[in-house]
């Protein structure tokens, strides 16, 4: 089904046309996804349940996750509910997991209907569930999210075992799994794990049955081995992106997956003492070509990258020129050869100005990098050398 989900796409030379009259693009190259979803599995012996939420990381959910299941992942965890949904609207049967709250009757008859497999922390999500579920009259899976120290969300630890034998009575839910979430402090993370494992051994004693456990996301599986127990939740990594430089010390290979491209709007060639953009942030010390991309921080570009930025023109790295505006920048296009219409690389897939050196320059998180990256966009993916298409609203 998975496979089948690429087949549905157009023809190679379709898709060449259509990016032909792409202003900007982004790039996912599922080869690299491949590579790091490999490199991940080798090093933690254990369950890969992906962290898909946001849009898989700016980079495209629906392509993301088929792609993902091709390669036998089982189940991703999505922070949406409307995430979960449009996979099962693309005919992806895997499992889901869903960490959005359910507030309204529609919401959990759509949790019911659609499979998917609900985070709980409350009696009364618990008891809804329970009763949806009987009315339609099948079972639905849940996973127990528990608050062992990061105080965000969950059953509290020291409840969470009367929750649990609760849920567990109740005729119309099966548990699949007991997960938390890390501080990523090493001393808590410490206290944290043994509040799991001592919660999951009291279960054992009364019998209870409660899936796989899960605590460790990037960080953890990159620095605390000791936290991968039955399942590991990465996100971010598996799309070559290290959260912090330390972590490229731990000696996991990654391959960014995604490009940002965008075309040459417009070029001009101005004169000394003329400034250009918002504010008069950039002013000429001499005759130069400068050219405009149709791309700013509303497509994921960052504002930050204002006067810093660099973008990769053919074989040079040249600079932004002045203020990164809502959808467009200014370049510097001295001793280049491009024209109008011409690609480049806004964020490239590695050198001077890849995910990491990006975020770095526009003073911000690689998280808040890609999840900024516009839903709007075009996503084109690379599988097999092959290219695939597909807009991710």
């Amino acid at each position: 089904m998975a496979e089948a989900y690429f087949l549905k796409h157009p023809s190679q030379e379709d898709i060449k046309k259509k990016i032909e009259g792409f202003p900007a693009w982004l790039e996912i190259d599922l080869d690299a996804l491949t590579h790091n979803i490999k490199q991940v599995q080798k090093k933690v012996g254990v369950e890969l349940v992906p962290c898909v939420k946001s849009n898989a990381y700016g980079h495209g959910l629906v392509p993301v996750v088929a792609h993902m299941m091709t390669l036998g992942i089982k189940r991703v965890l999505v922070a949406k509910l409307y995430e979960a949904q449009q996979l099962r609207e693309a005919g992806l049967d895997c499992g889901i997991i869903n960490m959005d709250p359910l507030f309204s009757d529609e919401k959990f008859n759509e949790v019911v209907d659609q499979n998917i497999t609900q985070t709980v922390y409350l009696q009364k999500t618990a008891d809804k569930l329970d009763t949806a579920a009987k009315n339609r009259g099948k079972i639905v899976s849940v996973w127990i999210k528990i608050d062992t120290g990061l105080g965000r969300v969950g059953v509290r630890w020291n409840d969470a075992i009367e929750l649990i034998k609760s849920v567990s009575t109740l005729p119309n839910l099966k548990i699949e799994g007991l997960f938390s979430t890390l501080s990523e402090n090493l001393e808590l993370d410490k206290i944290q794990l043994e509040r799991m494992k001592q919660i999951s051994a009291e279960l054992d004693e009364l019998g209870i049955k409660y899936g796989v456990r899960s605590m460790a996301s990037s960080n953890a599986i990159f620095h605390e081995p000791d936290t991968y127990l039955e399942a590991v939740r990465p996100g971010i990594m598996l799309y070559g992106l290290y959260p912090e430089p330390k972590d490229r010390e731990k000696h996991i290979d990654l391959k960014q997956c995604f490009t940002m491209k965008a075309r040459i709007e417009q070029i001009k060639t101005i004169e000394p003492g003329e400034s250009l953009t918002y504010s008069k942030r950039f002013t000429a010390t001499k005759k130069m070509r400068v050219g405009t991309l149709h791309i700013g921080y509303s497509d994921g570009f960052p504002r930050g990258l204002t006067q810093k930025g660099k973008v990769k023109v053919g074989d040079h790295i040249k600079p932004v020129l002045g203020t990164v505006s809502v959808n467009h920048t200014l370049i510097d296009l001295d001793d280049t050869k491009v024209e109008v219409g011409s690609v480049v690389e806004a964020i490239s897939q590695q050198g001077e100005n890849d995910a990491a050196h990006t975020a770095e320059t526009a003073g911000i998180m690689i998280y808040s990098l890609m999840v900024g990256m516009n839903f709007l966009l075009p996503r084109v993916f690379i599988k097999n050398n092959k290219k695939h298409y597909s807009y991710q609203i």
